[in-house]
């Protein structure tokens, strides 16, 4: 009898022990896997953080292009400045206008609006009531007006209108003429716009001169560039679009802690719960002094999808073996063995995809080439390389020809369609691994050549493969297929030098081959502080 029940108890012993074992098992695994999950959405936002970071830079970039109009003594006519917008916007579909805001003394107001009604004779200074409607601007000291825009289709109500008479514009522009930086207002709804999609302006300093304190540069401040983004668009236009399944983005303006603006907000498409329990707030570097943050929530979806039925296996095994161990000891430790490799298995496919994430990162999603990205990170560690052994850098700067026609003609999945056979045809054109192409942005390419002499050839191989192709392009001024123009340059890096002096040296050359009539290549011959490697 006393065996008996010591057997019973150790039977009850066992059962207690092996349930409890089996509950801490499976909660264990639970939480391995949650946190997995976590990380998992954690590195999505960033990533996505990141690219809209950089679609940012890009667009802002567009204003510096324009200031180079204002280096001369005098300011550039109508024209001339829409024709060089015109040709920026082409690079740069996100922007929604660009524009010139002089600054006007009221002296001469009468002057400045007689100038443009030679060729817009309803031009005037205007500003936007309480109630919503434009009017004639009220008399001030000075004026900030929409004097060009580019384009005018679309923003007309935006042109004469006075930037000093909204409270928002006028605090920026004052912040950006005192610290002669570029500088973005906070979110605010376009005057052009009848929708509720909320926009910012970014504007670009220009005076006479150089002046180096405040007093001088309230002085000779000429007026503004001003660069005008739609919010939606340029998310639209990140890879943020991209595989956003399960997700939801919201884009927030935190600059003033105590008020939070949210500009951008992206829903998932599955329609699932968003899981608000889980949260993740990522800080984008700081955008013309304001500052941003995207913040992402999974949802129930996002989450199942990625757990497995391992915790409750676990569980359920570890129940059903415990009533077997009091009779055969030997297969709880079976049991064991196959949990322990099921887990290494898991997380050996875990850290397997995580290299496959990380590989991904560096590849653009649609042509399946070298990123932006991967690019300048390859350059850069290049460029150091060819200081210390001192061999030559070429670096191609590639454009498809008239590429918006083509997309606006033929459609985005035509668009597409095109890059690809492009990325893959250009790829084929260089054999050694020590090379890299890769997509540079939206229909530009780039190829980064090491201690190359038939840089030349290689370009025109391009273009003769290109052509080769036979897209068929009826829209293009060129010619009736696809083609490309070609900007490059050979350098020895010195050291104290950079890349960057190359690839603007390439782009440059590229400008040129452009105003050549396109489908050319032509290398850059500008002196940049570096030693130029004969070809």
């Amino acid at each position: 009898m006393a065996l008996k029940a010591n057997s019973a108890a150790m039977q009850i012993f066992v059962m207690i022990c092996g349930i409890l074992f089996s509950l801490f098992s499976g909660w264990f695994l639970y939480n391995i896997e949650e946190k997995a999950i976590v990380s998992e959405f954690q590195k999505d936002i960033d990533e996505r953080a990141a690219s809209l970071s950089r679609e940012i830079e890009i667009n802002i970039e567009a204003l510096y292009t324009l200031a180079t109009l204002f280096s001369q003594e005098s300011t550039p006519d109508f024209h001339a400045f829409t024709t060089q917008a015109r040709k920026t916007l082409n690079r740069h579909n996100d922007i929604q206008a660009l524009e010139w805001v002089p600054r006007v003394p009221h002296a001469q107001r009468q002057a400045f609006e007689n100038e443009l009604r030679k060729s817009f004779a309803d031009f005037e200074f205007t500003e936007r009531k309480s109630q919503g409607y434009m009017t004639v601007a009220q008399q001030r000291a000075e004026y900030f007006p929409v004097y060009y825009v580019e384009p005018l289709v679309g923003n007309e109500t935006a042109f004469g209108f006075d930037l000093a008479s909204n409270v928002t514009r006028r605090e920026t522009l004052e912040k950006s003429r005192d610290s002669a930086k570029a500088q973005a207002t906070a979110s605010i709804m376009l005057v052009q716009e009848h929708s509720k999609e909320k926009a910012f302006l970014a504007f670009l300093p220009i005076y006479k001169g150089q002046p180096s304190t405040l007093a001088k540069r309230k002085q000779n401040l000429q007026g503004f560039i001003l660069g005008v983004y739609r919010i939606a668009d340029i998310f639209a236009s990140s890879t943020l679009n991209d595989e956003l399944l399960g997700l939801a983005i919201e884009v927030v303006d935190d600059t003033e802690p105590s008020k939070v603006d949210l500009l951008y907000s992206h829903s998932s498409s599955t329609g699932f719960t968003i899981k608000k329990d889980i949260s993740y707030t990522k800080a984008l570097p700081e955008i013309l002094g304001r500052k941003w943050s995207l913040i992402g929530s999974p949802t129930q979806s996002y989450i199942s999808v990625r757990r497995s039925i391992l915790p409750l296996f676990v569980l359920s095994a570890g129940i059903i073996f415990t009533f077997f161990i009091t009779v055969y000891i030997r297969s709880i430790t079976k049991q064991a063995f196959l949990v322990q490799s099921i887990v290494i298995e898991k997380t050996n496919e875990l850290n397997k995809a995580n290299k496959r994430l990380k590989k991904l990162s560096r590849i653009d999603g649609l042509t399946g080439i070298a990123n932006r990205r991967f690019m300048d990170e390859f350059l850069d560690r290049e460029w150091l390389r060819a200081i210390r052994q001192e061999s030559s850098v070429s670096f191609l700067l590639i454009d498809i020809d008239f590429f918006k026609a083509y997309n606006d003609n033929y459609g985005h999945l035509a668009g597409d369609e095109c890059l690809k056979k492009v990325g893959a045809c250009l790829k084929e054109q260089v054999n050694r691994a020590v090379d890299m192409v890769a997509r540079y942005g939206g229909e530009e390419f780039a190829f980064v050549l090491l201690d190359t002499h038939n840089v030349e050839l290689i370009a025109q191989r391009c273009l003769k493969s290109i052509e080769a192709l036979n897209i068929k392009h009826e829209f293009s001024p060129v010619g009736p297929v696809v083609s490309i123009s070609i900007g490059y340059c050979t350098l020895i890096p010195q050291k104290g030098s950079d890349p960057s002096s190359l690839i603007a040296a390439a782009d440059e050359a590229l400008y040129k081959a452009k105003e050549r009539g396109r489908n050319n290549a032509l290398a850059s011959l500008t002196a940049i502080s570096a030693q130029t490697f004969s070809i």
